[in-house]
């Protein structure tokens, strides 16, 4: 019984641990970072969105966040009407942040967007989720 109980707990703790292994530009994201301990940043993202657009545009080009997201983070664009989103990576609204490691494993997700210093915080806090 008692093992039966733990291949239920391995199998349920299997399906929470969701990977972006099969998508090419997590691949492409991974193998530019080297051996760098980095992280993925995949935003979800529309051309009509002016949250979106303000991210991209001014948060992550502001002279405080620009560097440590470069030296921390490889980021990744997907348009939702356009790209292929993989599984498993659900969006309740956009832009959508997923801060993903280099196994594939989500760590974390923010929804929406920020302003440059409470989004460098974030990014400051998520470095620290290992």
């Amino acid at each position: 019984m008692a093992k039966f109980l733990v291949l239920i707990w391995i199998s349920v703790l299997s399906l929470g641990a969701v990977t972006i292994q099969n998508d090419e530009q997590f691949k492409t994201a991974v193998a530019s970072m080297g051996k760098e301990n980095k992280l993925v940043l995949m935003i979800y993202t529309t051309e009509d969105c002016p949250e979106c657009a303000y991210m991209k545009k001014k948060v992550f080009h502001e002279k405080t966040v620009e560097p440590y997201l470069s030296q921390n983070f490889v980021v990744i664009e997907k348009n939702i009407h356009k790209s292929k989103l993989p599984d498993g990576y659900d969006y309740f609204g956009i832009p959508t942040m997923f801060f993903i490691d280099k196994s594939g494993n989500k760590k974390e997700t923010i929804i929406g967007s920020k302003r440059s210093r409470e989004f460098l915080n974030e990014l400051h806090r998520i470095r620290g989720i290992k």
